[in-house]
């Protein structure tokens, strides 16, 4: 159809002809149909009503509360806070002492002055060289002008020499007290402690080698 503008358009269907085209899928099923899937549901058995089940329910729930039920375990007590006084002391335990008991005193130890400066040796040291560096290490400026007197140089000189020998041999022993008083805690024989202990105090006052 041809508009007086040039313009097709489609022609209105019928009011009759757009009723039936609704009127026919509601009307191709009776108005008693069933939809299949709908049917198939509703055929199936429905479950029936067993009263042995609340039984079997109602004995579960009054076993399970009848049945003694487990026992928390008690938390191990805090330590209770040291007690303190009014006056500020703080109160501790008692402490048993065993009079008969042979506790060992520590070793004495050997004393030595300690060097100005901290100079280790060379490998292959001459004796002047090795007598330079002691000097230096035992001594301030001062000693180190002196040692360099004719009069006063070889007096300097013997002195940085002791002080090194007794430095050494404080080292020493010391180390080696210290290695016995680990081992007399440890020990269960005091005997081969106390061997230890004399050859040690033979050292201690022979004194260092001359």
């Amino acid at each position: 159809m041809r508009t007086p503008a040039g313009v097709f358009r489609f022609a209105r269907p019928p009011v009759k002809v757009a009723l039936l085209v609704c009127v026919l899928p509601v009307a191709a099923f009776p108005a008693d149909a069933i939809p299949p899937v709908r049917a198939a549901g509703l055929a199936a058995p429905l479950p029936r009503y067993d009263p042995s089940i609340r039984e079997k329910y109602l004995a579960d729930q009054a076993a399970s509360a009848a049945a003694p039920q487990p026992v928390a375990p008690t938390p191990a007590p805090k330590p209770s806070p040291t007690p303190e006084s009014a006056d500020g002391r703080i109160v501790l335990d008692p402490i048993v002492v065993h009079a008969d008991r042979d506790v060992l005193k520590p070793l004495p130890r050997v004393g030595a002055f300690a060097p100005l400066r901290d100079l280790p040796g060379e490998p292959f040291e001459s004796g002047s060289a090795r007598d330079a560096r002691l000097v230096r290490k035992h001594y301030g400026a001062f000693g180190v002008a002196l040692s360099r007197l004719p009069f006063f140089g070889p007096a300097m000189i013997a002195g940085a020499r002791d002080a090194e020998t007794q430095l050494k041999h404080a080292q020493d022993l010391n180390g080696i007290a210290d290695s016995i008083d680990l081992a007399t805690l440890a020990s269960q024989d005091p005997e081969i402690t106390r061997k230890a202990r004399d050859e040690y105090l033979k050292l201690y006052y022979r004194g260092p080698p001359k």
